[in-house]
């Protein structure tokens, strides 16, 4: 018989109704006990073994459905009209059937074997499967020391509350005790048992193992904690114990949790952190935030935070007596430096970056580039670290060739220097460098570059400078036209005042008087008085300096380069006891964190009346007490030109070296 034939005579009959009947019922069968058979307490292979069921039967129900329902169908043909045609067709489709239904019988059968071998068979003769080891985190259940049944439900609280923190915070993937559980009861069968910790060794292979307990100590619950190597069982790091009330164990578990996350987030950071054990997460947390906000208050709300959140956290509390010495509250950051105790007397790094603040503040540049060169060797590509060491090379110590090294071990190609207060700052000192040692184009390109992408006014001093010693007026007052557009009427003075300085130490007096002269010809509604008191000064119209820091001085009566000025100007002209008068209220105004101020100050003195052993004598005391070598000062300064070749001279620039 013909396919063909035989599928419409199939049809006919109902034949494929009555296997989708089976197949459809046997579907939404499949469906329910998978929904339902844990809550039943079945066989967890309780939805397998239906699957065979249905397999097995199914031949079964096509046999049965030609014996009942098509057998009485063609006798009844047969008999209505008996002929030798219709007994032939009766004949041919039963064989076709049976052959059909021997071939459905043998799919069955060959499924049903391989789903027995699959799920039955071999698990009296193989082992569990055993997972790869992965980064995996076995997190176990916390054992209950208290001897109290009640605190049962804490065990299960404190892997959870960490397992939460772990999987929240995109750690690693997790163990569970409930899949350890599940590896535990599929070896009941097995003629020998399994030691939990083995079976996580053999079976599981997770890279770490968190474990603890915790137990009742004069009515408080103390929480321990370990975290141990998933191959060779070595304990990594115990946790500091937790301390709670017993009825608020949440607190100590949430203290734990805490640490263990602060452990994985900065298990990567090791060579970084300032401490041997890790800080916990949210002071962490806080402290990334502070080191990417460009907000000074937000800074130190961030650190201060930090703090509060992990009293032991070495890096913060250094970071805020940074803070506050780099804007000048010299007082606030020695006694918040005072505060600080070390882990321990053996934690090299800590004591180092100890013993550099405490430089810092005594003025020893020496040790402060000693200290912070330990520090760059450590962690060379922290920009924070980076910075603050070519800052240090450069106005510190004046090793200007040091900067460039430091500068080029990151790179700054991928950087976005609108959103990177330390990437612009490097760029900054990294030009100064240049033009401390005469490569003013490469300065001039590297700041150009960088004003493309961010108009930072930081690196407008620098281009100015660069411009001059470069000889490229024209690119200067092209600069300048334009500052004077997009700038306020005081930055645009600075810039023109700082023009006119360069000019000086090259000895352009004419030049120097025309930048001299865009200020005092300003509107007096934008002139800024200490701006307009310097280019009079320079220009030395001592007359006019002198009404000009009257006024300054009667607004700050401690201003010392207000002082110093006019005593210069009293001297220019031969008022010599005023001049004394204005040395004498410089030299009582000596006080800590100076850093040689007054000794420079008084250097100026010395150097504008032609008296060279004191002007070096100063000088050299002003560098000893650690005083800058900024941009503005020394060589820089235009009140030293006549003596800044000098052998003397170089003495000073040389001090720390």
């Amino acid at each position: 018989m013909k396919i063909k034939s035989f599928f419409n005579q199939c049809q006919e009959k109902e034949v494929f109704k009555m296997l989708s009947i089976y197949i459809v019922s046997a579907w939404i069968i499949l469906q329910v006990l998978s929904i339902t058979w844990q809550p039943l307490g079945l066989p967890e292979k309780s939805v397998t073994i239906l699957i065979v069921i249905l397999l097995l039967c199914f031949p079964l129900y096509i046999f049965f459905l030609w014996k009942f329902k098509i057998l009485p169908i063609l006798k009844s043909e047969i008999g209505a009209e008996l002929n030798e045609e219709k007994i032939i067709n009766k004949a041919t489709f039963k064989k076709t059937y049976f052959s059909f239904l021997a071939g459905i019988t043998s799919l069955c059968a060959i499924a049903v074997f391989l789903i027995i071998n699959k799920n039955f068979t071999q698990e009296n003769n193989e082992p569990l499967p055993e997972v790869v080891s992965s980064n995996k985190i076995a997190v176990l259940k916390f054992g209950n020391n208290t001897g109290d049944s009640q605190y049962d439900i804490v065990s299960k609280m404190a892997s959870d509350w960490i397992i939460h923190g772990i999987t929240e915070n995109q750690v690693a993937q997790v163990i569970t005790q409930d899949l350890i559980d599940e590896y535990k009861t599929s070896l009941k069968g097995k003629s020998t048992t399994q030691d939990e910790s083995v079976l996580i060794k053999k079976y599981l292979k997770p890279s770490k193992i968190i474990s603890g307990n915790f137990y009742l100590q004069n009515g408080k619950m103390l929480f321990k904690a370990m975290i141990t190597d998933g191959i060779t069982n070595k304990t990594i790091i115990s946790f500091k114990p937790s301390e709670c009330t017993k009825n608020n164990p949440i607190q100590c578990i949430e203290d734990l949790n805490e640490s263990v996350i602060g452990y994985f987030i900065t298990e990567d950071k090791k060579g970084l952190l300032l401490q041997k054990t890790p800080p916990k997460y949210e002071g962490y947390k806080y402290l990334l935030e502070a080191k990417y906000s460009n907000n000074n208050q937000e800074y130190i709300n961030l650190l201060n935070n930090a703090i509060a959140a992990d009293s032991d956290y070495f890096e913060p509390k250094v970071l805020r007596v940074g803070h506050y010495y780099n804007i000048k509250e010299y007082k606030k950051s020695d006694s918040l430096l005072k505060l600080i105790k070390p882990d321990s007397y053996t934690n090299k790094r800590q004591l180092n970056l100890l013993n550099m603040y405490e430089a810092l503040l005594k003025g020893d540049n020496r040790t402060v580039y000693k200290t912070i060169i330990e520090e760059y060797k450590i962690a060379p590509f922290d920009l924070k670290t980076n910075r603050t060491a070519m800052v240090v090379a450069l106005q510190y110590v004046n090793r200007p060739k040091d900067v460039s090294e430091m500068f080029k071990a990151i790179n700054m190609d991928s950087m976005n220097l609108k959103n990177c207060s330390d990437c612009v700052q490097r760029i900054y000192v990294n030009a100064f460098a240049d033009i401390e040692l005469g490569k003013n184009t490469i300065a001039i390109q590297s700041i150009e570059k960088a004003q493309k992408e961010d108009q930072a006014k930081l690196l407008n001093k620098p281009l100015v400078i660069a411009y001059v010693r470069a000889n490229k007026t024209e690119a200067l007052n092209a600069f300048l036209r334009k500052i004077k557009i997009t700038s306020t009427p005081a930055e645009t003075q600075e810039l023109f005042l700082q023009a006119g300085k360069e000019y000086l130490l090259k000895d352009e007096k004419t030049k120097a008087h025309e930048y001299f002269d865009k200020i005092t010809n300003a509107p007096k509604e934008t002139l800024d008085s200490k701006i307009l008191a310097n280019a009079l000064f320079y220009k030395e119209a001592f007359n006019k300096t002198k009404t000009v820091l009257k006024e300054l001085h009667k607004i700050n009566r401690k201003d010392i380069d207000v002082l110093t000025k006019l005593a210069i100007c009293n001297f220019k002209q031969a008022n010599q006891n005023e001049a004394n008068k204005n040395i004498s209220a410089i030299k009582n105004l000596r006080a800590n964190y100076q850093f040689g101020e007054v000794d420079y100050a008084l250097a100026q003195y010395y150097a504008a009346i032609d008296k060279t052993p004191e002007l070096y004598n100063y000088l050299l005391k002003a560098a000893a007490n650690g005083h800058s070598y900024h941009w503005k000062y020394f060589k820089n300064d235009p009140q030293f030109k006549k003596y800044n070749k000098t052998k003397e001279f170089e003495e000073v620039m040389n001090f720390w070296k």
